[in-house]
């Protein structure tokens, strides 16, 4: 599964919109738009944070373990 639909699923699955999560990352709306479209990659920091706001908000570990890092 590639990262922008990991993304969607996890907005999906805690029902949150592309700026309710980039304001939990401390990020812009539109880095997260750009992920979920596929057109651009998260930086390992921004990535990091991700996985620690998905092991904050119980979101299942199948999807957090396709998250980390190759």
């Amino acid at each position: 599964m590639e990262f922008g639909s990991l993304v969607l699923e996890i907005r999906k699955k805690l029902n949150i919109t592309q700026e309710q999560l980039a304001q939990e990352l401390s990020i812009s709306f539109s880095t997260v738009n750009r992920w979920e479209n596929g057109h651009t990659s998260p930086s390992k920091l921004a990535r990091m944070r991700l996985i620690e706001f998905c092991n904050e908000n119980s979101v299942d570990t199948h999807i957090v373990s396709k998250l980390k890092p190759l």
